[in-house]
């Protein structure tokens, strides 16, 4: 139908355009992420023959479509410079804003129609008039003392992206941001403190700009490969729930550059110190602690054409900031179904890791490594925020085998556990990988907005 495709077309203009705004950032990505939300009853009807598609629905696409060409102009204006002044004293720029956003709200009401009841209560909750007007006026304030505030470093100033639905392909419609360059002059190296080390690089907790960051310092001259496959990897995620790259930083000082990564710091550790530090957490944290991070793999996966698998998650790959905020770390995120069965084996047969390897995994080293293969591993994590506990702690890989491929056997999440977190795990736990669910459905699922 031509008026879905004209929707969908003019929306993929304006998430370029807000990537290139000057001002009113707070504002556009909110606008972005309102019509990202409003894409999901499009794209029902761009895969429904156009006989089914009544005239109210269709002109309800047209009033849409002309909404998101306002918000086009809109957008282009606050993306020009010399629009930068104005935007200090504008009065228009909160009832333009304001008017493309009451008429989105109006489209929602006639597209709800589309979704089926599971998914139509939170699809209009978006576009409540009373959140909608709160969360405007907010975003204009932030936006205002963003401005004010442009001296300071633009990497932390600037608001995190909105964590939008993948589906729209946006990896091909937005231009992606340069990455930033950090000079070593900025990280404050009197405030930097040893969190950890590996065989690649050693970790700090430093400063930037008197913002607190993490510094992965690669070791040389081994680590520079390992360093851009990194940065390549990282900058295609841009999400609330997925370890935020502030940018990179090549000291030249000495015999040999030095490779670093400034990342977003999560100051409560991984997850699994959190667990073992806070084995009390109330039901409230654990279920939304479990969400975020069903969020963070969402994303993972739902990334490009083919499907974008971590290859080893577990309890330590997933961090917390404030707030209880769980973020997906641990980047060899650009591996791809094919290149990840070629190497993933090794690395997870050590005995602690065994216990996040699904049961056909533990029987055959052959055993393909797919989407299911992960989602068993998420169960393992589900499990631990319900529990607390270490998974077959003690256990030997031989062990764990028997048990879990032999005995078929799933360990108790407890009986204090609600029912809707216990029926996701044991789901994502499930013998057979047909029976496990995508991360799409555990995030969208009825049991886990209950």
């Amino acid at each position: 139908m031509e008026v879905v495709e004209k929707v969908l077309s003019v929306a993929h203009i304006i998430y370029a355009q807000c990537e290139q705004v000057k001002c009113c950032k707070h504002q556009c990505r909110r606008l972005v992420y309102r019509v990202h939300i409003l894409l999901r009853p499009v794209e029902v009807l761009r895969a429904q023959p156009p006989k089914q598609i009544s005239s109210q629905v269709e002109e309800t696409l047209q009033q849409l479509l002309e909404t998101l060409e306002k918000a086009q102009e809109l957008v282009k204006k606050y993306s020009q410079t010399n629009w930068l002044q104005k935007f200090l004293k504008a009065g228009d720029v909160v009832e333009g804003f304001g008017r493309v956003n009451e008429r989105l709200g109006d489209a929602a009401q006639g597209l709800s129609l589309l979704l089926q009841a599971e998914h139509k209560q939170s699809f209009l909750e978006t576009f409540q008039r009373d959140t909608c007007s709160r969360e405007d006026s907010q975003d204009t304030k932030d936006d205002k003392a963003l401005w004010e505030e442009a001296e300071g470093p633009p990497a932390i100033a600037l608001p995190p992206k909105w964590d939008l639905p993948p589906k729209c392909n946006l990896d091909n419609a937005v231009p992606r941001e340069e990455i930033t360059e950090i000079r070593m002059e900025d990280l404050t190296k009197t405030s930097w403190t040893f969190l950890m080390e590996s065989k690649s690089h050693t970790l700090y907790k430093g400063e930037f700009y008197k913002y607190p960051v993490a510094i992965k310092v690669f070791k040389n001259p081994a680590g520079a490969p390992i360093f851009r496959k990194e940065i390549e990897t990282m900058k295609k995620f841009e999400s609330p729930n997925i370890l935020r790259m502030y940018g990179i930083c090549i000291d030249e000082r000495g015999s040999s550059p030095c490779f670093s990564i400034v990342m977003e710091y999560c100051e409560k550790g991984t997850l699994r110190d959190v667990l073992t530090r806070k084995p009390q957490l109330p039901w409230e944290t654990r279920i939304r602690m479990a969400l975020d991070a069903a969020r963070g793999l969402y994303r993972l996966h739902q990334t490009g054409e083919k499907s974008k698998l971590h290859g080893c998650i577990n309890s330590t790959k997933f961090l917390v900031a404030k707030g209880y905020c769980v973020k997906l770390s641990g980047f060899e995120l650009s591996k791809t179904e094919s290149s990840i069965k070629r190497s993933c084996r090794k690395k997870l047969m050590d005995v602690p890791a065994s216990a996040y390897i699904s049961p056909l995994g533990l029987a055959s080293l052959s055993h393909k490594y797919d989407v299911p293969s992960e989602i068993y591993s998420f169960g393992i994590v589900l499990w631990e925020i319900a529990t607390s506990k270490i998974p077959f702690e003690g256990c030997s890989s031989q062990e764990i085998y028997q048990k879990v491929y032999e005995q078929r056997y799933q360990a108790p999440v407890g009986e204090d556990c609600p029912s809707h977190l216990r029926d996701v795990i044991n789901q994502c736990r499930a013998f057979e990988p047909s029976q496990r669910p995508s991360a799409e459905g555990l995030c969208f699922s009825k049991s886990h907005r209950q």
